[in-house]
């Protein structure tokens, strides 16, 4: 692989719109791209995958093998995803000269949080791996939304020790007003206090203040990058970023592959 972006982010975020559109996006400006599925429980994919999960674990049979409902069979499903990992190195070898975009699971804790996470990560994707926090700007756009995503994208970033972007899909859904906002938080600690502290009057200012300077303080969660998967709008800083992770900055011809 040329690189690799795993779209990790809680359940609703967009993070298959966002894939779909990523490499809608990549393939429109001449690059190879590939969408990999790793959700064996998704219904519907708003793209045809080039690898899927699914072709290796169906949930139907987890849930009649282990006599489980849907939710303990995506944890199961999960675990299995991670314990035959070598089964699906073969295949991903057909996209030596592409980037690759890996959909994980929807609910988060399925993917991030899982024990052997990090080593499928390294397995599938060595040191070409990046880590692609999917937020929700409508979430985002109110003090509380935005700090408990800054938070979550801190825990997940953590568990990888990969190269990482913030990114906030669905801003085709907020106000300029709302993104102004958000951008103005991002920068200024103190404004997202005050904003924060306006929000939720009945709190222990202390413990809030800390933990948001900590946010300026230890520049742990990076840039927001504002996205909308609809409107292909942001996907370009999107791809900068990862350039920048794997060749410098540097486009990659992928033109030449397949002669």
């Amino acid at each position: 692989m040329i690189g690799s972006i795993y779209a990790v982010g809680a359940a609703g975020t967009g993070k298959s719109t966002f894939s779909a559109s990523l490499k809608e996006w990549m393939i429109s400006q001449g690059f190879d791209a590939a969408v990999a599925n790793l959700d064996p429980g998704a219904e519907y994919l708003p793209y045809d995958a080039d690898f899927d999960i699914r072709e290796f674990i169906s949930l139907s049979e987890v849930m009649s093998e282990y006599s489980l409902g849907p939710n303990g069979a995506q944890i199961v499903a999960a675990d299995l995803l991670l314990e035959n990992y070598q089964t699906m190195l073969k295949p991903l070898e057909e996209f030596d000269d592409y980037y690759v975009i890996f959909d994980t699971p929807g609910q988060i804790e399925l993917f991030a949080f899982r024990q052997a996470a990090p080593q499928l990560v390294d397995s599938f994707s060595g040191s070409r791996a990046s880590i692609a926090f999917i937020s929700d700007a409508v979430l985002a756009s109110t003090p509380s939304g935005f700090v408990s995503q800054k938070l979550l994208y801190g825990s997940v970033i953590s568990r990888f020790f990969k190269p990482s972007m913030n990114i906030m899909n669905k801003s085709d859904l907020i106000t300029d007003a709302e993104m102004s906002a958000i951008k103005e938080w991002e920068e200024d600690s103190d404004k997202l206090l005050e904003a924060y502290m306006e929000e939720k009057q009945k709190i222990d200012k202390g413990y809030f203040s800390a933990i948001i300077r900590a946010f300026s303080e230890i520049n742990a969660t990076g840039k927001v990058i504002p996205v909308s998967s609809k409107d292909l709008l942001g996907l370009e800083e999107v791809y900068s970023n990862l350039s920048l992770s794997f060749s410098g900055g540097e486009d990659t011809d992928t033109s030449m592959k397949d002669d």
